[in-house]
């Protein structure tokens, strides 16, 4: 099951890969003399190679077990519409377990997962995008299993090479509480 899944996500991304262009708007400007048509392009956003890393908070259920996280994280975005970049998206998530169970039964590990998602952010302005990261996540560590992985997320480009971002990370599964951490981060775009 999961390698048809990792199969779609990539027909998905190169078939994206393949249609993408570039997206100008028309603009007139006018003198006294004659008006001047130019063209500027529109916002792309942070579209190419991401990588970057995001302090991670638990909260509702993870709260309990966990008082602080890390995140790695790496994306590729391609523009596919105006204003739209899609792509994939995967890193490297733990949160580190810092309960006591009584009598020693539990043997103390920290939460890991490595998402794999499609990645999807809106660029209404040089300076702010947002979307997500929709997949799954693979547990890396033994408790815990991995499952559906969903990542909302709001940026803010300080310049063409910088974002400090805002998001929450989600990982849904029967096996074990849901994972939600508040994230705070940045991502620094090698294009």
């Amino acid at each position: 099951m999961k390698n048809n899944y990792f199969a779609l996500i990539f027909v998905v991304f190169i078939s994206l890969s393949l249609n993408a262009q570039t997206v100008v708007r028309r603009t007139t400007t006018t003198t006294t003399t004659q008006p001047q048509t130019t063209y500027r392009a529109l916002p792309t956003g942070h579209a190419g190679v991401n990588i970057g890393a995001s302090f991670m908070l638990p909260v509702y259920e993870l709260n309990d077990y966990a008082s602080a996280g890390f995140s790695a994280d790496i994306n590729y975005l391609t523009p596919v519409a105006p204003l739209l970049n899609m792509g994939i998206a995967t890193g490297y998530g733990v949160v580190y377990n810092d309960t006591d169970y009584l009598f020693d039964y539990y043997v103390k590990e920290d939460a890991q997962f490595i998402p794999i998602a499609l990645a999807t952010r809106y660029v209404p302005s040089d300076q702010i995008e947002f979307g997500g990261d929709f997949g799954y996540a693979i547990g890396v560590s033994d408790q815990f299993n991995g499952g559906f992985y969903y990542r909302p997320m709001l940026g803010f480009n300080l310049n063409e090479k910088i974002q400090l971002n805002l998001s929450y990370t989600g990982v849904s599964n029967n096996s074990w509480i849901t994972w939600s951490t508040l994230n705070f981060g940045f991502m620094f775009n090698l294009n």
